[in-house]
């Protein structure tokens, strides 16, 4: 009997090392999916790929990587709603998670719900300012908007921690801002402007002037600028977000200069 007993407590040892693999294999097997849905989603097989997302979420609905990626493809096929939901399971689980908040400021920004929008960008910063790596902590700016167009979607670059006398605010680019910081839609404000102002009425000795700029680079070289409006003071990003819209409809005027690259690009 001594033997029997021996024998079958060995086998129940090593069930017990054996049982923490499954869950491994699965949660290995779900991060190549999620990856494959990436490269699918690229390949513009945009269905396929969430599909793939959708279905490592069914049994693993606390996924991290599936849920961001399923928000990210939800989002850039126009299902604003969908995403939210993702990003809003996947904050209450993370916490401070930069690309997250980033995220849900786009996308409560297009759904018009700008109350968590702001929730969102206070958020934000605080997963900047509390982030373990360093390449986020040290970040100062973030995409706050995703403005589809008929050329592709024009995004919005938020400058928060600029300052001083000469810099840009916000930028609207089709494409990624970072990749060309000085072109596209500019609000931004630089000193001699102000001085000229500041030398008339139109601006209190306490205001700093912004303006809106569309700059393209020139057929001759440089740069080709057009303003389309003027600010006292620092406008909100709604406020210029409503000039930029009238711009991107083709609804607005330059005050001078000839209208841009990026006029009338959204269907009215």
């Amino acid at each position: 009997m001594h033997p029997i007993r021996a024998v079958s407590i060995v086998v129940v040892a090593a069930s017990l090392l054996l049982m923490p693999r499954a869950p491994m294999a699965q949660a290995g097997h779900d991060a190549a999916d999620v990856d494959h849905a990436v490269e699918m989603f690229n390949r513009g097989d945009q269905a396929g790929a969430l599909g793939l997302v959708e279905n490592v979420l069914a049994h693993s609905p606390e996924d991290q990587n599936a849920l961001m990626r399923a928000a990210q493809f939800n989002f850039r096929m126009r299902n604003a709603d969908v995403a939210r939901g993702r990003l809003e399971r996947l904050v209450k689980l993370t916490g401070n998670f930069y690309s997250a908040w980033e995220l849900m400021v786009q996308v409560t920004q297009t759904q018009g719900d700008l109350v968590r929008r702001n929730e969102a960008i206070a958020r934000l910063k605080i997963a900047i300012n509390t982030a373990i790596d360093l390449d986020i902590r040290q970040r100062g700016d973030f995409i706050r908007d995703r403005i589809p167009s008929n050329r592709g979607d024009v995004l919005a670059i938020d400058y928060f921690t600029r300052g001083g006398s000469d810099f840009t605010r916000y930028q609207f680019y089709l494409g990624d801002p970072r990749t060309n910081p000085d072109k596209g839609l500019l609000l931004r404000t630089d000193e001699s402007t102000t001085e000229n102002w500041s030398q008339t009425a139109l601006l209190p000795p306490e205001k700093q002037l912004f303006h809106l700029d569309m700059v393209d680079p020139a057929p001759a070289g440089g740069n080709s600028v057009a303003v389309y409006q003027f600010y006292v003071g620092e406008p909100s990003y709604d406020v210029v977000r409503a000039k930029v819209m009238e711009i991107l409809r083709g609804d607005a005027r330059p005050l001078s200069g000839e209208p841009g690259s990026l006029q009338g690009i959204v269907p009215r």
